[in-house]
């Protein structure tokens, strides 16, 4: 029966045609039966000839994950939602034939309706929201390089003390005739340690895609911990818990090392005066046991501190984008955003605990690489 004089068929189309985002249909014979114009132009072309295969159009182009793995057609939503799983949507790096990229969520949802079967594939255009959350992120880089600025500046005058007045005591021993060589060792070890601190600030500080590898999050905490040092004041105490042997994950460095200098610098903005930071790491997520969820092995990473704690009626709102319990000027409400950020990226999650008078815990669970599992 016509619907304002529109049939069925057609009242779906124009549907499709005019919800703002890309739509794609393909049978349980994974054949491409349909695409609207939002879906065409998103990929880069004009048409889809009726009949062409889901696998013969997705050779053209390159999916990858938000950490740069690329995506398998097996691995795909659609395959995966054709072969009966329930699949969540998935944000990734498309590689068009012209050699650009974007950025896509996807969704494919499974559908049996008047003798057709396949999947409803939305996909949603989210380069322009990528392409600002990774400047947000940039820019809550900067902002913390701004805070270890002070504290990096005595650790480098210490090392340049070191330098000049061993480089005075071998030219003495030189001119009288004795062995410089211990003085000698020892500008070269500071040399060593001023080089190592300036790379892992460049490291941090440099803007580039996430570039995954296996990780071993204890080593990165102990790395972290180096170059936060000189912000650790003698009424801080400073503790780790951390798991031996703890299983491995897969995440891009600079990326983590970010997450832990954010909740770091937090924690010690929210004690002052005296207080306690203690880092973390076990296997599984809290409140589970090991093998509670085979599908997903997961590595935990606590940064808790005695702080005053966080109002129960702010906590839902800490990872909203500038919001800041800070007073004016002393932060953007950016680094709890980015935090939340990167984490889901990793397709990890994040939560926080906080008892007013009690101090903070957040809570990261990130899933173990793939080595890890199978070792597991």
């Amino acid at each position: 029966m016509p619907v304002f004089g529109i049939h069925p068929p057609e009242l779906l189309q124009q549907v499709f045609e005019n919800i703002g985002a890309g739509v794609a249909v393909i049978d349980a014979h994974q054949i491409v039966v349909f695409a609207n114009r939002t879906a065409l132009k998103l990929f880069g072309v004009s048409e889809v000839d009726r009949g062409r295969s889901f696998q013969e159009l997705r050779q053209k182009y390159r999916f990858e994950n938000s950490v740069g793995q690329e995506i398998g057609l097996a691995d795909s939503v659609v395959m995966r939602a054709l072969n009966g799983e329930r699949v969540e949507s998935q944000e990734l790096r498309v590689g068009l034939p012209d050699g650009s990229t974007k950025w896509i969520n996807v969704g494919a949802y499974p559908f049996s309706v008047a003798g057709l079967e396949g999947v409803l594939t939305i996909i949603l255009d989210e380069t322009s929201e990528v392409q600002l959350r990774r400047s947000v992120s940039q820019l809550q880089r900067m902002e913390t390089l701004g805070s270890l600025a002070v504290g990096l500046t005595h650790d480098f005058n210490n090392i340049l003390d070191t330098i000049s007045l061993n480089a005075e005591l071998a030219m003495q021993q030189v001119a009288e005739g004795k062995d410089c060589r211990p003085a000698l060792e020892q500008i070269s070890g500071a040399a060593k340690k001023a080089a190592d601190l300036v790379q892992r600030l460049m490291r941090f500080s440099r803007a580039q895609g996430p570039r995954p590898q296996v990780l071993q999050m204890n080593n990165v905490i102990r790395d972290v911990l180096q170059i936060l040092h000189p912000l650790f004041r003698k009424t801080i105490s400073v503790r780790t818990d951390l798991w031996e042997e703890l299983p491995t994950i897969e995440a891009d460095r600079s990326q983590m090392e970010q997450v832990l200098i954010n909740l770091i610098v937090n924690a010690l903005d929210a004690m002052p005066g005296r207080g306690e930071l203690k880092l973390s790491t076990m296997p599984g997520e809290p409140g589970k046991t090991l093998d509670s969820d085979p599908h997903r092995a997961s590595v935990t990473i606590i940064v808790s501190d005695t702080g005053p704690g966080i109002p129960a009626n702010l906590q839902s709102l800490i990872f909203e984008p500038f919001f800041t319990t800070k007073p004016p000027g002393k932060g953007t409400g950016l680094g709890l955003t980015t935090v939340h950020a990167i984490v889901e990226q990793n397709r990890g999650r994040i939560a926080v605990r906080s008892t007013p008078g009690a101090g903070t815990a957040f809570i990261i669970s990130l899933p173990t690489s793939e080595s890890s599992a199978v070792a597991a």
